[in-house]
């Protein structure tokens, strides 16, 4: 019970690896003898991180304080329909609800099937597609030899080990695109003969990370799940199409939160003088993690045979006022496969 438990002096980039290692959305909220303060959800993280782009700060003051909870007397949660009406959307967003005794200690949780409170068409019309079709000049020299989709990682290709992902949540649909060392890929799924299907978009000639997708503009009312074939996401993929769907987004990208330190002290000069020193100084950002949730309509935004990278789409679509949002996940749920460095320590 207590690995649902964090502290309001833990901090964002903290809770967020947490809510992932345990694979919650939502923890509670306890001081050191574990009385209740409150919950913080997933959804209450990346919206601190999105506001604040801190990752360092204390969760103090984004927790939910007046939170739903069960006093330990009352232990069936049907007993609570007419105390509920003030808690309704919280309950929604809640898969673990805390039992208390009468000091407000937490003895005890209630877990809700929060899946089956979710909308059973949240896959509808939902299609995947994996960018194959790079050079992969990252991970030469392997890449002188076999794509980089071909290349082994974990007993399969990298591909498969994507494709297994998606598999998981029942998808069965995939486009990929190709071009380098076409004849490979398209070969090697023809012998695997998988269960799954593939349609390949072929590249003439290489279109970047998204000029290819103009092939699907007329894929009229879907939503794409679009993955570079370098990027391993662990997260849940339920999560991510939920997010983008109630914000009503156009193309969602997911961000990973990194912590880079610099391992030197830092000079700050102002006139040739030294003004200040600052030793081993860290920045937090949100680093594209190359896996976006993307409405078919913006595919009409590229043109035929148009060599255009993702990032080239996205600052197009902040012109046309398209709404585009994005969706923080811990570092740890993420590896960026088209890096030997990466590659190599699997």
């Amino acid at each position: 019970m207590k690995d649902i438990f964090i502290y309001k002096n833990n901090t964002i980039i903290e809770t967020l690896e947490k809510l992932q290692k345990v694979g919650s959305q939502c923890l509670i909220v306890v001081n050191k003898n574990y009385s209740l303060l409150g919950t913080i959800s997933d959804g209450d993280v990346r919206r601190a991180i999105l506001k604040n782009n801190n990752l360092n700060l204390k969760i103090e003051k984004f927790y939910k304080k007046n939170c739903f909870k069960v006093r330990k007397s009352e232990n069936n949660l049907k007993d609570y329909s007419h105390k509920t009406k003030n808690y309704k959307t919280e309950l929604n967003s809640l898969h673990v609800i805390p039992v208390v005794d009468k000091k407000n200690k937490v003895v005890d949780l209630i877990y809700q099937d929060t899946e089956n409170l979710r909308s059973n068409n949240l896959f509808k019309n939902l299609e995947v597609v994996i960018m194959a079709g790079g050079l992969g000049t990252r991970l030469r020299p392997y890449t002188n030899i076999l794509p980089k989709p071909l290349i082994p990682f974990n007993k399969k290709t990298i591909i498969e080990n994507i494709i297994d992902y998606f598999l998981k949540y029942d998808l069965k649909n995939f486009h990929i695109s190709i071009n380098y060392k076409n004849y490979l890929i398209s070969s090697f799924f023809k012998e695997l003969k998988p269960s799954y299907k593939i349609k390949f978009l072929y590249e003439k000639k290489p279109l970047g990370t998204a000029g290819v997708l103009q092939k699907l503009k007329n894929k009229k009312e879907k939503i794409f799940v679009v993955s570079n074939c370098d990027s391993l996401i662990d997260i849940n993929l339920k999560d991510l199409i939920d997010f983008h769907k109630k914000n009503n987004f156009d193309l969602t990208i997911v961000s990973s939160s990194e912590i880079y330190k610099i391992p030197y002290g830092v000079c700050k000069i102002v006139n040739n003088r030294l003004s200040n020193i600052i030793e081993k100084p860290q920045s937090d950002f949100l680093a594209n993690t190359g896996f976006y949730v993307v409405n078919s309509k913006i595919f009409s935004l590229i043109k035929k045979n148009q060599s255009l990278s993702f990032v080239e789409l996205i600052k197009i679509s902040l012109k046309k006022k398209k709404k585009i949002g994005v969706f923080p996940i811990s570092s740890s749920n993420w590896k960026d496969l088209g890096q030997s460095i990466n590659f190599e320590k699997k």
